[in-house]
């Protein structure tokens, strides 16, 4: 039995789940072999105005609050011009600070703007072919005024965990409403709980067993997709049961969905990715949810900071060593540099300088398998978009995907790797990263397509021939609410 079949619960949702899936062959979220590229379209910063102190004690300054969603809006002709195809969006609902403890999930004004800016910029990314993602907060919830007073939509407190802190607080500390809801003991099953991770003690623990608070978070769903949002980032998906998700996923029909399973082990994530298959399909793990590949990040900020780029093949090649989601579970891998949670001012420093290093790492994040995710303070705050720009162009023209093929070895110190647009063997792209000048490629097969300092990556030029005017064509737009 593996770790997450912990519950005869869960065992039943997955066959209610199960008998569901039978029914349909319309669901529409990401499979094999998805090409797109996504950008995460906010930082930690993007609800904060005024003097801040990071992590360190480091001071900073922005000015932001209520103004993110307009800023967005203002340079989504740079992100279609890149060629980005789905932006991640933070979370929706009325929240404290960067929304990350939802008080009102219905109410879709918050510390980035109001419901109108949100709407308009989902309306302005719609229509130059941007998928807009969720930043779906639904491990936890805030109250309303108070711990446990759950309104927009108004929640019972059945529907907290009965482990959370909440039921072992001093009634005289709280107001007449929680200590009601204390004193009436109406609480819901133990929080979901494995490799000794903790309760979330920032907000309520919600009991995802509970079948009355799946369907109130499916009609959350439905809400924003009657916003036009097209795709979902689950947040903290260590807090329930991976079967949830398949049931979520299910119903809300999302073109893509992502979890953040935070695990620099791959294979614990993959086993997280397992956890979500859609059984009752012929496949079942065709439709499973993607999950960030921390184990590549992590990879990537050790081997390419200290200049070890002869390490870089071991996080592709499963060996047990170094590997990374993408040697493991390469199409439901989501690749990153860099999050609003792992650089600076959540931690005390980036995870790569705005420098060379950094720019090597991103010509290995978007050339290699995945679908890669670029930070929004690299590309427009660090102004490295039109580095980053030329490599997502040389991903498109040599059609690399998240299950492309890939080999690669070691020349002289420098990482050298051949990926390919179909998921056996093939050879589109060729990507050198390194300092070295000793390797060459064959001028009448390979055209330089970018460099850089430290990386140059070359196409097919058939290849290139083939796909130029499909890549470098405008991207078609979306419907918009009430169009």
């Amino acid at each position: 039995m593996n770790t997450f079949d912990l519950t005869g619960r869960l065992l039943t949702a997955i066959a209610i789940a199960i008998s569901w899936l039978n029914c349909s062959d319309g669901f529409a979220q990401g499979e094999y072999n998805d090409d797109r590229v996504m950008m995460q379209g906010f930082m930690w910063e993007s609800h904060q105005d005024g003097m801040q102190t990071g992590a360190g004690g480091h001071p900073y300054e922005v000015h932001w609050t209520g103004k993110w969603y307009d800023h967005v809006k203002e340079n989504v002709n740079d992100l279609a011009e890149a060629k980005f195809d789905m932006i991640w969006l933070p979370p929706p609902s009325q929240g404290e600070g960067a929304g990350y403890h939802p008080q009102q999930l219905n109410d879709f004004s918050n510390n980035y703007g109001s419901q109108q800016q949100h709407q308009q910029m989902l309306n302005q990314l719609l229509d130059h072919g941007i998928e807009p993602v969720a930043d779906l907060v639904i491990n936890h919830r805030n109250g309303t005024g108070g711990w446990s007073t759950f309104k927009n939509p108004q929640w019972p407190s059945e529907f907290i965990c009965s482990t959370d802190e909440f039921w072992f607080q001093d009634p005289s500390t709280l107001n007449e409403e929680d200590r009601a809801t204390l004193n009436s003991g109406a609480k819901g099953a133990p929080d979901f709980t494995f490799s000794n991770y903790p309760n979330w003690h920032g907000a309520r623990d919600l009991d995802h067993t509970n079948s009355q608070l799946r369907s109130e978070i499916k009609a959350y769903l439905k809400r924003l997709r009657e916003l036009e949002y097209r795709g979902w980032r689950y947040d903290m998906v260590k807090g329930f049961a991976p079967g949830y998700i398949a049931e979520y996923n299910y119903d809300s029909q999302p073109t893509f969905a992502v979890g953040e399973y935070w695990d620099a082990n791959a294979y614990a994530v993959s086993q997280w990715i397992d956890g979500t298959k859609m059984y009752g399909l012929d496949d079942p793990a065709k439709k499973a949810c993607s999950a960030f590949d921390f184990s590549t990040q992590e990879r990537l900020k050790e081997f390419i900071n200290a200049g070890k780029y002869d390490h870089l093949p071991a996080i592709h090649f499963k060996d047990g060593a170094y590997d990374g989601l993408i040697a493991v579970n390469k199409d439901k891998a989501v690749t990153f540099l860099e999050n609003h949670d792992t650089g600076f001012p959540q931690k005390q420093f980036d995870s790569f300088a705005n420098d060379e290093k950094l720019l090597q790492a991103y010509a290995y994040l978007l050339t290699h398998p995945g679908v890669p995710c670029v930070y929004w303070k690299h590309y427009f705050e660090w102004n490295r978009g039109d580095e980053i720009k030329a490599l997502i162009k040389a991903r498109k023209y040599a059609g690399i995907h998240s299950g492309s093929y890939i080999k690669s070895e070691v020349h002289g110190g420098d990482y050298v790797a051949i990926v390919g647009d179909q998921s056996q063997e093939s050879s589109t792209l060729i990507v050198k990263i390194g300092p070295g000048f000793g390797f060459n490629v064959d001028a009448n097969v390979w055209g330089l397509e970018t460099s850089g300092n430290g990386y140059a990556v070359w196409i097919r030029k058939s290849k290139k021939e083939e796909t130029r005017q499909a890549v470098d064509a405008e991207q078609t737009p979306f419907p918009i609410p009430g169009d």
